[in-house]
């Protein structure tokens, strides 16, 4: 587990699906993530279930956020492996519900799991990327400290990249 000044970032339990539900089928959540449709059922299972695996196996993953003295999730952040341009990297990516945007929380979030792979998990070169029109999310990234390196494409979508090292 993770802590900040005011969140909990936690690994995943096969039942927490049910509280990354209703933000994976929020519409506006989901608006720049893939394709923008909402999550079905299945998906947000299976996408806990590859969290659980990928701290299994690297030491990393999407954490759970949750506040302080909550046990609720309000959304997550954190690292998860990618293959983009013909390249193994790593990602860090971000959620929260709508009801928690505007307050810093994605960037302190960020910032945490930022420090932790660099720290502790010994990532090298971590990237991010989001859609051209997604202004909050590349505003993460530039408070992050990550430059932009490329427009790119991910699975059939134009999206930009930014980077950051050690």
């Amino acid at each position: 587990m993770l802590t900040t000044e005011r969140l909990r970032l936690e690994t995943w339990r096969e039942e927490d699906w049910l509280q990354l539900k209703p933000i994976a089928q929020d519409p506006e959540v989901v608006r720049y993530i893939s394709n923008g449709e909402p999550w079905p059922d299945e998906r947000i299972r299976e996408f806990v279930v590859r969290q659980m695996a990928n701290f299994e196996a690297r030491g990393f993953c999407f954490w759970r956020l949750l506040p302080k003295g909550s046990s609720e999730a309000i959304g997550f952040c954190g690292l998860q492996p990618m293959e983009l341009d013909g390249e193994q990297t790593v990602e860090i990516g971000w959620w929260l519900a709508r009801a928690r945007w505007g307050q810093g929380l994605a960037t302190e979030a960020a910032r945490e799991a930022l420090r932790d792979a660099f720290e502790r998990a010994e990532v090298e070169r971590v990237i991010s990327i989001a859609h051209a029109e997604n202004r909050a999310s590349i505003h993460i990234m530039q408070k992050l400290g990550m430059r932009y390196e490329r427009d790119t494409v991910r699975r059939g979508i134009p999206v930009v990249k930014y980077v950051i090292e050690r």
